[in-house]
């Protein structure tokens, strides 16, 4: 077995793809993911390429090769020649590597409660209008690790989200995401009452939106408890919390507390 990186045109990749014979049904979702890398120049030269074996077949590689169609740009990968026949059974069984590996490699604590978190960080800065579920909204785990570099104090913020997850029914990473994206927006302003009130919601008047979002959760809580295949949507609860803060920060008594799949996720208000 031979191999060598080399630069990978689209009209290259379109006659290799002709010697694909052996493969798998191409999955749309992977070549839109790789080709999205691709364009924004995340695409790294690594040991996975493409192969063929000793009759020129190709037996790995096909879903890269779509990608570098895609996305309309060269790419550099290592080419594999005259693998063995009869080795196309044992590509690709390994597991692939989730944010939260990535981050566990890189020594971080809580992994994979910290990649849900910074997901959901990215997802706000760039999907604030558009679902976030389904291959469409992937995060790379190269994005992953950016956007912690970006946003280090997310760290912080895993105890936070904890807590209020178990005080609320809040899902977890969108509790510690949601948390961290208020106190980044208003760094200057104390915002221990806010905590306090959601986390504990004594004292609070009817009105009081910390004590509308508390009930809000605890009721979608107990509505998931009776549907348990039913999914919890990260997104939907960002959402609430971020609408119930901005209510909060500017001093607007609210009576309802909702948030719809269409609503974009609120930029985040200044407490007044």
């Amino acid at each position: 077995m031979r191999s060598r990186v080399q630069t990978i045109t689209p009209e290259r990749a379109a006659q290799l793809l002709a010697a694909n014979t052996t493969n798998r049904p191409v999955s749309k979702a992977v070549v839109r993911s790789f080709a999205q890398a691709m364009r924004r120049g995340e695409w790294m030269v690594t040991h996975q390429g493409i192969a063929f074996d000793t009759r020129g077949v190709l037996v790995d590689g096909q879903h890269r090769l779509a990608a570098i169609i895609e996305a309309d740009v060269p790419v550099e990968v290592t080419v594999f020649t005259e693998v063995g026949e009869g080795t196309f059974d044992v590509l690709d069984t390994g597991k692939r590597r989730s944010g939260a590996d990535v981050l566990a490699i890189e020594g971080e604590k809580s992994s994979t409660m910290l990649a849900a978190m910074v997901r959901t960080v990215w997802l706000y800065e760039n999907r604030p209008e558009l679902n976030w579920s389904g291959g469409a909204a992937a995060v790379s785990n190269h994005q992953i690790v950016h956007t912690l570099q970006r946003h280090p104090k997310l760290r912080e913020y895993v105890g936070v989200g904890e807590q209020l997850a178990g005080a609320t029914g809040m899902i977890k990473s969108a509790a510690g995401a949601s948390s961290y994206l208020v106190a980044q927006a208003n760094r200057r302003a104390d915002l221990t009452p806010w905590f306090e009130g959601v986390n504990d919601g004594a004292g609070l008047v009817k009105s009081d939106p910390r004590l509308l979002f508390r009930r809000v959760m605890f009721n979608m809580a107990r509505r998931h408890a009776g549907q348990a295949l039913r999914r919890r949507d990260t997104r939907e609860h960002v959402g609430l919390y971020l609408t119930a803060f901005n209510a909060w920060a500017t001093g607007t008594p609210i009576s309802q507390l909702r948030f719809a799949p269409r609503d974009t996720v609120p930029p985040i208000a200044q407490v007044s």
